[in-house]
């Protein structure tokens, strides 16, 4: 399975320029826990977090709700095109140490959508409960006993 099938769409984006309170606001409105910064191409610059501003924004002096966002936004951004696998996304992720990464458009780069570990963890345990129910009613067409009837 692709992670184009399990992403969602038209993430939550906003500039550099915008304040932490900005973002603050827009992420419980829009009941997310991460928005991702574009440059004017609409192309990932940044990821900020709730994380990201209880750790960060408060970390530094002045009042932290009037910090631009990209005083407190995690810089290096990991991405993924929809095209990837699930399994490979895991990978990425578990290897960046990173929950959440914008989809990007192959030949833009441009933000297309938002992907978590949750997204993909929750698209293959359902596979795999889906793939049990078929091998289950399989060994009963076939006769065999279920482990717990032996």
């Amino acid at each position: 399975m692709l992670v184009g099938a399990v992403m969602s769409r038209n993430p939550v984006t906003v500039d550099r320029d915008h304040t932490v309170l900005h973002v603050a606001r827009l992420m419980r409105e829009q009941n997310v826990g991460a928005v991702v910064v574009v440059d004017a191409g609409r192309r990932p610059i940044g990821i900020c977090t709730d994380r990201d501003i209880v750790t960060r924004a408060f970390a530094v002096p002045g009042n932290p709700s009037a910090h631009p966002v990209d005083h407190v936004m995690t810089k290096t951004v990991v991405t993924v095109d929809e095209d990837t696998l699930l399994f490979d996304l895991l990978r990425l992720l578990a290897e960046k140490r990173v929950r959440r990464v914008p989809v990007v458009h192959p030949k833009t780069r441009a933000v297309i959508g938002m992907v978590s570990m949750d997204d993909a963890i929750l698209v293959l345990t359902t596979e795999l409960s889906n793939v049990a129910e078929v091998l289950g009613h399989s060994s009963k067409v076939l006769g065999a006993k279920a482990p717990e009837e032996e």
